[in-house]
C-alpha cells in the first residue's frame, strides 16, 4: 500500500539492491502502481520508500517507456527549469512548481539500460523517483514561478537565479549544472 502524507516515513535512505532481489522488488512496485491506478490514484512512477520498502529501487511507467531504476544515481544534469504542477502519489492533492533539470545523465546499476540520458518529462520523473531513494521529497524543490518578460528570455550569469533563491544564477543553479 502506498503510504500517504507521512513525511517522516518517506525521509529514509535506501539500502542497495542485489541482483537476486531485483526482479521481485520491481514486481512488487508494479503491482502497487497498478493497484493505485485502478483505485483512481493515477501515477507514472513509484519508489521503494513509498511502500515502506527501504531499497534503492523505483519504476517509471509512461505510455511508451517502461524504466526500472536500481541503485540508480544522477551523474550530470543540465538546463534547470521550472516544472509546473509536480505531484506525488504519497501526497495526494498536493502540487508544486519545482526546479528540475531538463536533461539528466543516469547510471543505473544491475538493470538495462545501465547508462542513459533522460530529457523532458522522463527527466523530471527520474529525478523525482531517485530523490525518493535519497530522502528528498518533491516539495524540497519547490520554487515560486518567476515573471519572465519578452526582453529576458535568457538568464545571464549575474542575473538573479530563476529558482527564486535570490542568488546570482552563477552561484546557484549553474553550480548544480556544473556537477
Amino acid at each position: 500500500m502506498i503510504i500517504t502524507n507521512n513525511e517522516e516515513a518517506l525521509r529514509v535512505f535506501c539500502e542497495p539492491v542485489t541482483l537476486e532481489e531485483t526482479g521481485q522488488l520491481i514486481e512488487v512496485l508494479e503491482k502497487e502502481l497498478e493497484y493505485g491506478n485502478r483505485i483512481g490514484r493515477a501515477g507514472i512512477g513509484l519508489a521503494g520508500p513509498q511502500i515502506l520498502m527501504v531499497k534503492s529501487v523505483a519504476i517509471v511507467r509512461l505510455p511508451k517507456i517502461s524504466l526500472n531504476l536500481v541503485n540508480a544515481k544522477i551523474d550530470k544534469s543540465f538546463d534547470p527549469a521550472i516544472f509546473e504542477d509536480e505531484a506525488c502519489l504519497s501526497f495526494p492533492g498536493r502540487v508544486e512548481n519545482t526546479m528540475r533539470f531538463q536533461e539528466v545523465h543516469v547510471s543505473n546499476n544491475l538493470v538495462e539500460p545501465h547508462n542513459f540520458i533522460a530529457t523532458g518529462l522522463l527527466a523530471v520523473v527520474v529525478q523525482h523517483e531517485i530523490n525518493h531513494l535519497n530522502s528528498i521529497l518533491f516539495f524540497d524543490h519547490k520554487v515560486s514561478k518567476p515573471v519572465l518578460t519578452a526582453n529576458k528570455a535568457k538568464v545571464g550569469l549575474n542575473d538573479k537565479c530563476i529558482c527564486g533563491s535570490n542568488l546570482k544564477y552563477k552561484r546557484c543553479c549553474r553550480r548544480l549544472n556544473d556537477r
